[in-house]
């Protein structure tokens, strides 16, 4: 089977970027088909079931730059603004730094005044980036302000050795907008499916469970050669896109960031959880320590974590979701039984002290470690894909109409806002080519 029709673009791949390009440009007047291998869309932005209760995959909270994206696509979507909180050492702190976190920390004041100090003699003009652990050692002694100084390298998925001080420009360079969180309600599977929603009402084309071949040039067109169900086909475009992960663009040897695990759980609705919050963080201190330990392919007897609570509507009267995501060590991508009980347990204990009463209100509980999630849903729960120092590779290819987007090309950042705007501006590269 053949389609023909003018300025044709098949994109590969209904993951945030994907669908962001297809709106994008099928409101602009091209003919959008969208492939996803996967039965659902949203990739690591969706849900799914185990055992009659509804998880979130991975993507779980954004930044208000995409509430200002969907609304230029004609969107409507609903967000709510929450905070996340930190357990340090016994204390709540919040992960956004206040007035009161100060207030916490004000018999540190002189590493918090050095800090502070640093963070303007790095902005000065020439200064090269460094690592934020070379760069928070070099102004905080030891203690709370230097480990709380490091989270945002836990929340990237990586040692704070590897990330770089030039990862806090990107905030204002791209207008993420993840200083104000915002999670969507009903989920990542309902922004999802909202946006695909809108791509259909406009004209766009979606394939689910295909999955795309490969293609050939035949002059100014692509033949598309796509999979289903066993039976192939072609597909003729003017425009391909490719959303899946980037991986042959990275040299060899390029360092891979942890890929999570998850403890899965189902609790009784009668466990308080704190209002207004979305993410907790257990936060073991010295992280330059276990993380490289985990880096190392070693197990430390402490390490940090993350949970949040899913309010999903496809969970039985009653009840919620948690999902708690932590790292095993590299090269960890599976475990035996009694492995996955002492994990199992572990988390537990160190919940059980943030979130009071949660053994007694569980109903449900599954580990699934990296090669269990891949298994699940055919993706990398790696937040990180790939950690280099240098630029990410281009949206652009040699070939003026065969494009890249997703969060292993260009723009920097490792989250669902650099998808998403990835997907944007693929789009606008199309429609100005």
């Amino acid at each position: 089977m053949t389609i023909n029709s003018a300025k044709r673009v098949v994109i590969v791949g209904a993951g945030l970027s994907g669908l962001v390009a297809a709106l994008t440009l099928q409101t602009s007047g091209y003919h959008v088909t969208l492939l996803e291998r996967r039965q659902q869309v949203g990739g690591l932005c969706g849900t799914f079931f185990r055992e009659g209760y509804e998880f979130v995959i991975a993507c779980n909270d954004f930044g208000i730059g995409l509430n200002r994206l969907l609304v230029e696509l004609g969107v409507p979507f609903d967000f709510e603004h929450k905070k996340s909180s930190v357990f340090y050492q016994g204390e709540w702190f919040n992960a956004a730094p206040d007035w009161k976190m100060l207030k916490q920390l004000r018999r540190e004041w002189i590493s918090i005044s050095s800090l502070l100090w640093g963070v303007l003699k790095q902005q000065l003009p020439n200064r090269k980036p460094i690592s934020i652990e070379t760069f928070v050692d070099r102004y905080a002694r030891p203690g709370k302000v230097n480990d709380l100084a490091k989270i945002v390298a836990y929340f990237m998925g990586v040692g704070p050795y590897d990330l770089k001080t030039s990862f806090f420009g990107l905030e204002s360079q791209y207008d993420y907008g993840y200083t104000k969180m915002s999670c969507p309600r009903g989920g990542p599977q309902a922004l999802s499916n909202a946006i695909v929603s809108r791509f259909q009402e406009q004209g766009g084309t979606l394939c689910l469970g295909t999955s795309y071949v490969g293609h050939t040039s035949e002059g100014e067109h692509h033949m598309v050669s796509v999979l289903k169900d066993g039976s192939g086909w072609e597909l003729e475009t003017d425009y391909i896109i490719n959303s899946s992960e980037q991986t042959a663009l990275y040299p060899k040897n390029t360092k891979r960031g942890l890929p999570l695990s998850m403890l899965c759980m189902a609790v009784d609705a009668k466990l308080p959880y704190p209002e207004n919050t979305h993410t907790l963080t257990y936060y073991e201190p010295e992280i330059s320590r276990w993380f490289r330990n985990l880096d190392q392919g070693e197990a430390p007897e402490h390490f940090g974590f993350h949970v949040f609570k899913n309010e999903l509507a496809g969970n039985p009267k009653g009840t919620y979701t948690l999902n708690a995501y932590f790292y095993l060590p590299r090269g960890v991508n599976s475990l035996d039984d009694n492995s996955r009980d002492y994990y199992r347990g572990y988390l537990l204990d160190k919940l059980e002290e943030m979130l009071p009463g949660l053994k007694q209100y569980l109903r449900y509980t599954e580990l699934l470690t990296p090669d269990d999630f891949a298994g699940l849903h055919g993706l990398s729960s790696r937040v990180m894909p790939f950690i280099t120092a240098g630029p990410k590779p281009s949206i652009t290819t040699n070939d003026p109409t065969l494009f890249r987007a997703g969060h292993t090309v260009y723009p920097p950042g490792e989250h669902a806002g650099a998808a998403a705007l990835s997907g944007q501006l693929v789009a606008k590269a199309i429609m100005t080519s």
